[in-house]
């Protein structure tokens, strides 16, 4: 009779413990990352909210033209970006987000507002850098763009290239309108480092002086534990995210509390 009542005791246990770990795993995956880009040249300090499902809403940090927000998680699935300053909305879009992806948004001027561009951003490939580009400057309908002395792609406004692989190292990026030999914006000191993903952004005009932005999309995890002590589970860079490490030391402690009891169990019979 004691050794069902173990029994039972231990099969609860682990059955409570799975649930838990069930719903930390959810909590892991069931997310996307998020950011934001201001291209809206003159346009003031605005923020990007997030909002889907039954999840909190998401507020991403406040930024300036030219400049990016860090990647901020967002609830996977159905979602509505608002982009907001000094308390008035500026821009809407409705987006489905898959889980585990990454996205940066683009807030670009559109006639007499504001649009919101969502792009995928892609993954890195250990010992490869790979880049895109994303034309996000108004003054060009079209434009071409080099990397280094060889042109790359002719992307019309709000386009994106795919990602392709270039040599590691200093590069100068450059765009140009077709036809024409000199470029009009030019940026010599990218670097493209191997294991990332990297994304060229062609922002400005109306005021502001047409630029490239520069973002890291993703890095492979690091070879060597970082301080953190996670080794690369950090999800700094791609990687699984801390989560999980929580989630598979969790699993492995429920599992040696399975055995530590199954094993108190039959200890108990044989004493009997």
């Amino acid at each position: 009779m004691r050794g069902s009542v173990k029994g039972a005791r231990l099969a609860l246990c682990v059955m409570f413990s799975m649930s838990i770990l069930l719903s930390i795993a959810g909590e892991a995956y069931a997310a996307s990352e998020v950011r934001l880009l201001h291209a809206v040249p003159g346009g003031p300090t605005a923020k990007l909210q997030i909002s889907g499902g039954d999840a909190s809403p998401v507020g991403l940090a406040g930024v300036e033209f030219g400049l990016a927000t860090d990647y901020g998680k967002a609830p996977a699935g159905e979602a509505t970006l608002t982009l907001v300053a000094g308390g008035k909305q500026l821009g809407r879009s409705n987006e489905t987000l898959e889980d585990g992806a990454r996205y940066t948004v683009v807030a670009v001027p559109e006639g007499d507002g504001t649009t919101l561009r969502l792009y995928s951003d892609g993954r890195p490939v250990p010992g490869r850098a790979r880049w895109r580009i994303v034309h996000a400057a108004p003054e060009f309908d079209e434009a071409e763009f080099m990397l280094d002395d060889r042109v790359v792609k002719r992307l019309e406004l709000g386009e994106a290239s795919d990602y392709s692989t270039a040599q590691p190292g200093p590069h100068t990026v450059a765009a140009r309108r077709p036809g024409e030999e000199q470029p009009l914006v030019e940026r010599d000191d990218v670097s493209l480092v191997a294991g990332t993903a990297q994304t060229a952004y062609l922002v400005g005009s109306g005021g502001e002086r047409t630029r490239f932005t520069i973002l890291e999309d993703a890095a492979t995890a690091p070879t060597v534990a970082p301080d953190t002590g996670l080794g690369g589970l950090g999800g700094d860079g791609g990687g699984l995210p801390w989560s999980a490490a929580l989630l598979a030391g969790a699993l492995a402690g429920t599992l040696g509390g399975a055995v530590y009891l199954r094993a108190q169990a039959r200890s108990g019979r044989r004493g009997g």
